[in-house]
């Protein structure tokens, strides 16, 4: 059945747009039942920031705690309307009802996590300067932020941005993935249910022009991204004549679990099994590259390889289902490309992958790969499938002969997310962790899991040192410091050469 829908959220109201680029959103599980068609205006941009920018000057001077106290009601609304939730996150991405539920439940308590967590990080502060002189350190809202969703955490990532945007005073533009429209629509039907003031939440669909329009826009002074690391790159570029936009971006990873040669196999087995291939790989913290010591490399691919051939691939909504399809035909065949690029370079094929058949279903399912470099030496020139980020359920696997090997090979991709370390020495984990390229370092849990109270960003080509959780609300604001001197003039002291009176 097709979704009604609504056009933009704009100023407190939907507002269909007269013309625009059509885009249907499908059902990648099931293509023969596409959940609606949308419909973009680049012009809705400027309509959204301008109702945003009216509106943040009265929603900043609102006490905290009724902003707080908006933000509660948007959380027992999502509360109530967290079955249906699940269910549109699981058809529009085609994420499995069991992720989906996760998802769901994340961002619900992400709300609790902002108010608790991330606004003591902003609080202001006061320091003593000298006798009569105090200071104190006072955070202010940046003004519009603009948000760019991805399409696989479609919910949580964009909340997990606004939810400490809005606590802070700014006011908010979100797009959210053109793959995952009516996910986006329903976050501003939460906002209605919710009583957010006219002009604090607005919502704009659509593709590349419409999110390069909202970037490159004047009046929004905080730019918080989510996606590839070449739209990210992109972005950074547009706004090089914006020194004063911040600009926060959470991008892409070509993640690593090292397994020691004292390792818990089975755990280590099922752990990587899990972040490799859960939402069929379409994770940015998801585990590409399982970095094996030699020693323990043949018990280990025996157990991984037979975990592999078991998972259970299917329709998202269908229950007993691990894992569902990509997300689109484009995902399909990037995934595709990438098994041809590892055929190339010399990998051995321990899993091929390819199409997966589902009965009854017509959708881009497949199936996981992986792949062997027994000999990984120095890193070749020109290779991509070593280094480059798939987003797909692929793992490839290279066998070394100490730690140090281990470090170089995880150290040498472009991207700086996170290396899950397997273990069973804490001082061998804690020697080796600081020399991990890394935003996030795991010690025997996989690369896909990480903490709320936490930040979670990368280095190098995953980020640009803004990370999300409870840190993203340093990004939402901008530090004032305010000096009070209450001495008379006759108690200040005159340089020399200036008359004392």
């Amino acid at each position: 059945m097709s979704l009604r829908w609504r056009g933009n959220f704009i100023g407190g109201r939907f507002v269909r747009p007269a013309a625009g680029l059509s885009m249907v959103s499908e059902d990648p599980g099931d293509l023969d039942r596409p959940l609606g068609t949308v419909r973009a205006s680049v012009g809705a941009v400027d309509e959204a920031v301008a109702a945003a920018a009216r509106a943040q000057p009265g929603w900043a001077a609102t006490p905290v705690a009724r902003r707080r106290a908006v933000l509660a009601r948007w959380q027992r609304v999502l509360r109530r309307r967290a079955a249906t939730l699940v269910t549109l996150i699981a058809r529009e991405v085609g994420k499995p009802r069991w992720e989906a539920q996760r998802e769901v439940d994340r961002f619900i308590a992400r709300v609790d996590e902002t108010s608790t967590m991330a606004w003591p990080r902003v609080r202001p502060y006061g320091v003593p300067v000298a006798s009569g002189v105090r200071g104190r350190c006072e955070y202010r809202p940046r003004g519009v932020l603009a948000i760019l969703g991805p399409f696989n955490f479609p919910a949580h990532i964009p909340g997990s941005q606004f939810l400490p945007g809005l606590l802070a005073g700014n006011t908010v533009v979100f797009k959210p993935s053109e793959l995952t429209p009516f996910v986006g629509q329903f976050l501003a039907e939460c906002a209605v249910a919710a009583e957010m003031p006219a002009g604090v939440f607005n919502l704009v669909q659509g593709a590349g022009a419409v999110g390069s329009r909202l970037v490159r826009h004047p009046a929004v002074r905080g730019v918080l991204f989510t996606g590839s690391s070449a739209v990210g790159e992109q972005i950074r570029r547009a706004v090089l004549d914006q020194p004063e936009k911040c600009v926060a971006l959470e991008m892409g990873g070509k993640n690593a679990a090292i397994l020691l040669d004292d390792a818990d196999l089975r755990l280590a087995a099922r752990e990587i099994a899990v972040s490799a291939f859960s939402m069929a790989g379409q994770r940015c913290n998801a585990t590409s590259r399982v970095i094996l010591h030699r020693r323990v490399a043949k018990p280990f691919l025996e157990l991984f390889l037979r975990l592999v051939g078991q998972l259970a691939i299917g329709y998202p909504l269908d229950p007993g289902v691990f894992m569902g399809p990509l997300v689109s035909r484009a995902a399909v065949e990037k995934y595709r490309a990438a098994q041809a690029r590892a055929r190339r370079e010399g990998y051995a094929v321990l899993r091929p992958g390819g199409t997966a058949s589902i009965a009854s279903r017509r959708g881009y399912y497949v199936r996981p790969s992986v792949h062997l470099c027994e000999r990984p030496g120095p890193l070749p020139p020109s290779v991509r499938y070593r280094v480059g980020e798939i987003f797909g359920p692929d793992v490839a696997i290279y066998i070394v002969r100490s730690a140090d090997e281990a470090v170089a090979i995880n150290n040498e991709v472009p991207y700086g997310l996170v290396t899950s370390v397997f273990t069973r020495r804490r001082a061998t984990f804690e020697a080796l962790s600081p020399r991990l390229d890394t935003g996030l370092v795991n010690w025997n849990r996989g690369t896909i899991f990480s903490a709320g109270g936490l930040p979670f960003g990368g280095t190098k080509a995953s980020g640009n040192h803004h990370p999300a959780g409870i840190f993203m609300i340093e990004a939402c604001v901008y530090p004032v410091a305010v000096l009070e001197d209450r001495r008379p003039a006759g108690a200040r002291d005159c340089p020399p050469g200036f008359p004392a009176r």
